[in-house]
């Protein structure tokens, strides 16, 4: 559908104008064909523009041994190698280009990028593999069949042996590779471990040990338990000690302080909360993706983008938080059965959407390499402020691949 306009990028896309989130961000646009058609107009402005983000961003990073992490003020991406947490989002939105585009460049370049990370399979200092290998090699299994289909199934199921090692059966969880504070026998458990567990949910359904989806439903149930307060809101971080399986203490490392509920955080659990869902039909599962949602959209600004803390009195934009929420939300909306609410989390990620597909946050001018601006990678170090991030990207480009298999899907019914 789009690669027309990949093959025309060039002098197609330099007259098209974002449009404005104001005009869209308070409409149910369920309900109003028109708005539908409006918003889908400009999905696909954002789609063709993006393309031609990742177009300018393969020429200037060249080299596929290198990942960009964050960008700087000038949107020009700072570039790691392969041990990043980072690593895999790169190819990821190479790959989710290819399933909106059709287009076998993105393609080859995500193959290129990909088969660059095959040497962290092993790497058990890190509780980022699924990051690493589900935006990666994952998503290339779902979307093409012009790979080694076998290969790429072992190297998942050789990262998910790697990081099942880090499950700790005395306290039920995955333990995290960091900690900023020293506390005697503690181990350091955080909120984005969620977003990892799918590696172990999918190796455990493709030939991988089936204790490792056990790993992953107990450390989710026992995250939602230890981690959520109750009025939906979380913490970032719980130690447990190492010999008893105790709690030590809760608090933040990337949160504004340790009773508040940093963003990005909150969203990993809630996209993983939903991923449980999809893997397992528990309804436990979805319950607390809904619960942990309900205080989310509570504290959302009404063109959709959360501050990088939720309940910080430091006003700092994060599209990041929002560009996660927003896939999760769409995955979500086609599992709920109640009408109202589904209704409700359709118009909230059609406002976030409207939102990052707008100026401040997409960014207009295609001879840079990042789509999106306006991230907190992480709030202490003032460079990786109000800047792109890579994960941003990918989960920007997620939610639109999703929400154009759900408009392909409703015209096909």
């Amino acid at each position: 559908m789009h690669q027309f306009l990949t093959k025309k990028i060039k002098t197609l896309l330099l007259p098209l104008i974002i449009l404005s989130s104001a005009a869209l961000s308070n409409t149910a646009y369920a309900n109003d064909d028109a708005q539908e058609q409006a918003f889908d107009q400009k999905v696909d402005k954002a789609i063709a523009l993006s393309l031609a983000h990742l177009d300018s961003s393969v020429a200037l990073i060249k080299d596929p041994t290198l990942f960009p992490t964050y960008a700087d003020k000038e949107l020009v991406w700072n570039l790691n190698t392969s041990h990043k947490w980072t690593a895999g989002f790169y190819p990821g939105t190479l790959w989710q280009a290819y399933k909106l585009s059709g287009d076998q460049r993105y393609q080859a370049w995500a193959k290129q990028w990909t088969d660059t990370l095959a040497d962290q399979v092993n790497d058990d200092g890190s509780h980022d593999l699924g990051f690493k290998f589900m935006c990666t090699f994952g998503n290339a299994l779902v979307f093409s069949d012009d790979i080694d289909k076998e290969s790429y199934k072992q190297t998942i199921l050789a990262a998910a042996a790697t990081l099942a090692k880090r499950y700790q059966p005395k306290i039920g969880l995955i333990s995290s590779d960091w900690d900023d504070k020293h506390f005697e026998n503690s181990t350091p458990v955080v909120s984005d471990i969620m977003m990892n567990l799918e590696l172990l949910l999918w190796a455990a359904e493709n030939g991988g040990d089936k204790k490792w989806a056990e790993y992953a439903k107990t450390h989710a149930l026992k995250t939602y338990k230890d981690f959520v307060r109750e009025d939906g809101s979380s913490y970032h971080i719980v130690r447990y000690n190492q010999d008893s399986g105790e709690i030590i203490n809760k608090g933040t490392l990337q949160g504004d302080g340790d009773e508040t509920t940093w963003s990005r955080g909150h969203a990993w659990m809630i996209y993983g909360m939903v991923v449980m869902y999809r893997y397992t039909q528990d309804p436990t599962y979805l319950n607390y993706a809904q619960n942990l949602s309900n205080y989310f959209m509570s504290r959302l600004a009404a063109d959709g983008i959360s501050m990088w803390d939720l309940d910080s009195k430091i006003l700092q934009p994060d599209t990041s938080a929002s560009a996660i929420f927003a896939s999760a939300l769409i995955e979500m909306s086609g599992y709920i059965k109640d009408t109202e609410q589904r209704k409700k989390i359709t118009k909230q990620y059609h406002v976030i959407l409207s939102t990052l597909m707008s100026k401040p946050y997409f960014i207009e001018n295609t001879s840079k390499a990042p789509i999106i601006d306006k991230s907190v990678h992480y709030y202490t170090k003032p460079s990786a402020i109000d800047v792109p991030a890579s994960f941003t990207d990918y989960y920007f480009l997620e939610a639109l691949n999703r929400y154009k298999q759900k408009q392909h899907q409703k015209i096909n019914q």
